[in-house]
């Protein structure tokens, strides 16, 4: 299987790492069973601020899981298997009505326009009952459909199934926005801009990394805010880390930013505390933002 991996036509070796690692995907398969059930999962949130005003709009919400036999699992580890044994419906289900469920109460407590971004895998949109599932979701939580932002990927679009237009199509008549989610690593972005309702427009982490040394970088994300400003589209920054991404981020006008400089992904609690202090200057509410301060938003 991994000769077939590698393009067919060949031959592999085998090693003992390829050992480790089979026997790895086995656990994870055996203990990914039950996790649901047992509450091993838990939703944490990563706080997405406003460029301009440096205050938290919205947060999205990423999946953990933990294990007592394999401890802190990595997404990009279980996240592929849940998908092929089919787990990541009921594990979507989870995710969608636990973080609702706070958005709900931030909103009540702090901020009645406080958004929620959750990010919706190929398999999840070949569900049938997907529409029904996220509209019953929002008004079980009870709160506004413009509260949901659902991201996806060019995965999802690219098998070009009549299904997935279909939902997309029936999600935005709900008046949920729709992300395109790490824009730029894919071939054919810009024609799926042009086919779909999107809302928002995420630029890729791996762009913004080399923002202070790569002119290349620099010029891409200028033309990336510049088209999606022109198509009426809002613009998320992810992977923040520097005042000087962020500075030029500003000059940019980028609408929104995620990071490492505003907060990493937190716990709901962890969360609350960021939003019970959101009037305050950023560089009181961000603990992990390496000092910046007021006047330099």
């Amino acid at each position: 299987y991994h000769a077939k991996d590698l393009g067919r036509n060949t031959y592999s070796f085998f090693t003992e790492d390829m050992n480790r690692e089979v026997s790895h995907r086995v656990a994870l398969e055996e203990q990914i069973h039950g996790a649901l059930t047992r509450e091993e999962f838990q939703v944490s949130f990563q706080p997405i601020i406003d460029v301009k005003t440096a205050k938290i709009i919205g947060a999205e919400a990423l999946l953990r899981w933990q294990n007592p036999a394999l401890g802190s699992v990595p997404p990009e580890e279980f996240i592929p298997i849940a998908e092929q044994t089919g787990l990541i419906i009921p594990i979507g289900q989870f995710v969608l009505t636990e973080s609702l469920s706070k958005a709900a109460k931030w909103q009540e407590r702090y901020d009645k326009s406080f958004r929620l971004a959750i990010n919706f895998s190929p398999r999840q949109f070949r569900d049938p009952k997907l529409v029904e599932i996220v509209k019953k979701a929002i008004d079980d939580a009870k709160v506004p459909r413009t509260t949901l932002e659902l991201e996806i990927t060019e995965g999802v679009l690219m098998s070009g199934h009549s299904y997935i237009d279909d939902a997309i199509s029936a999600l935005n008549q709900l008046e949920i926005s729709i992300a395109m989610d790490d824009f730029g690593t894919g071939y054919s972005s810009l024609s799926y801009l042009r086919n779909y309702p999107f809302d928002v427009l995420k630029i890729d982490r791996s762009f913004i990394h080399e923002l202070s040394t790569s002119a290349e970088d620099r010029e891409l994300i200028s033309a990336i805010v510049a088209m999606a400003h022109g198509l009426k589209l809002k613009v998320v920054a992810e992977g923040v880390e520097t005042r000087e991404q962020l500075h030029y981020l500003q000059s940019l006008e980028c609408d929104y930013a995620q990071g490492f400089l505003f907060g990493e992904a937190m716990s709901a609690d962890a969360m609350e505390a960021l939003l019970v202090n959101k009037k305050q200057p950023i560089a009181n509410i961000c603990p992990t933002n390496r000092g910046i301060a007021r006047e330099e938003i």
